[in-house]
């Protein structure tokens, strides 16, 4: 079941986490949860987590989500930092963007805008000879395909709807999420 951990810190704002294990890199649901993610939280100002807790409500100046991937299911975390007397509520909207967006799933719009974002900014990402070598790096050390490069914006473009619904529904359970806040009005 989900837990809620907080810990005092002399702050006005509150810093949140919220978190579970997600997946090991390599994982076949990578590509639905990359893309997934992009439009939850991953995508900067067009995600679904922005408009909810920042545009709509203004409990927060950045929220994001993200999975990190590791050899070991690493997490998947949300984060945001808000003024304490409001903590409780921004964690509710947090939360409940989440649990909408694992029922619908993104729309077509959100699907077409985030792999428009994700494969235009993929050369960019690749473009210095450092950029390149922390990727043969990585595809040595998690042994991932010698093609990874020039397959990713490829498999990004085949995810659809349902990939994600489905993939989140198997990897992401919100009521089994950790929440860690660090400072705010119970500090």
């Amino acid at each position: 079941k989900s837990q809620e951990i907080k810990i005092p810190f002399p702050s006005k704002q509150a810093h949140v986490m919220i978190g579970q294990p997600g997946i090991e890199r390599g994982n076949p649901d990578y590509y639905a949860l990359y893309l997934g993610n992009h439009v939850l939280g991953g995508g900067g100002f067009t995600s679904r987590l922005v408009k909810e807790v920042r545009v709509k409500r203004g409990y927060a100046y950045s929220v994001y989500s993200y999975f990190l991937l590791m050899q070991e299911p690493g997490p998947l975390m949300i984060g945001l930092q808000t003024r304490g007397t409001q903590t409780e509520d921004a964690v509710k909207v947090t939360r409940e963007t989440l649990k909408n967006f694992m029922k619908a799933g993104p729309n077509d719009e959100e699907i077409t805008a985030s792999k428009r974002n994700i494969t235009g900014g993929f050369p960019i990402r690749i473009a210095s000879n450092g950029d390149i070598v922390e990727y043969l790096g990585l595809i040595g050390f998690y042994h991932l395909p010698l093609d990874y490069l020039d397959a990713f914006t490829g498999h990004i473009e085949a995810v659809n709807k349902q990939q994600i619904i489905d993939a989140y529904a198997k990897h992401v359970d919100p009521d089994k999420m950790i929440t860690v806040i660090v400072g705010g009005e119970d500090a």
